[in-house]
């Protein structure tokens, strides 16, 4: 290993140490937020058929459905993913850490040694500290993605499915015939534009 590339690693390293403390904070806050959403939609789909039972009613089948479906285990799997991501990024903060102090005590020394070993495991911790970095864009994305997905389901929030479909196509229908639409001019009338030979037109 030569001062040059110790200088390259401490550099780089640092970087993405910062830039790892941010990104623990960050996906373990979106991780307690995802679950009490979570939280918050199953008691609101127990609380409609709580209120059904209460009132001497059945609930009916689009709000049992929507129950079942917002206690799954697969709706668990986003926080739980996001809490994954944020420990795997203190794992490597640490490795990082260790890397930096490590890479400097052996800048300090006078005739430092060619350090083999210090110089492969910076390049790894690097490459996979960068790797993860890239893979947490992605998770973010596709989180973003997700929650504009939630987003449109809240607008449709009191319709069912069925009925969503169906007024969609009522819309498209509608639009597809005022695109067909052409307007029909009047023949004009021929005693008021028509002058009739011999006779003045008042």
């Amino acid at each position: 290993m030569t001062q040059e590339y110790a200088a390259l690693v401490v550099g780089v390293d640092i970087a993405l140490l910062v830039v790892g403390t941010v990104q623990i904070l960050s996906l373990l806050k979106a991780a307690v937020a995802d679950f009490k959403k979570l939280v918050a939609r199953e008691d609101a789909a127990l609380t409609v058929i709580s209120d059904r039972l209460q009132a001497g009613d059945e609930p009916t089948r689009d709000e049992l459905q929507a129950a079942v479906d917002q206690s799954r285990p697969r709706q668990v799997l986003p926080p739980i993913g996001l809490s994954f991501l944020g420990l795997l990024w203190a794992l490597v903060s640490a490795a990082l850490l260790l890397a930096i102090v490590v890479t400097v005590f052996w800048a300090a020394d006078e005739n430092p040694g060619p350090a083999r070993l210090l110089a492969t495991y910076t390049a790894w911790i690097t490459a996979i500290s960068a790797t993860l970095l890239v893979l947490e864009a992605l998770v973010q994305s596709a989180r973003l993605m997700n929650a504009l997905e939630e987003e449109e389901g809240t607008e449709r929030a009191g319709m069912s499915p069925a009925l969503y479909n169906a007024a969609v196509a009522k819309v498209e229908e509608y639009r597809h015939t005022q695109r067909q639409a052409v307007p029909v001019q009047a023949d004009p009338d021929p005693q008021t534009t028509t002058d009739t030979p011999g006779q003045e037109v008042r």
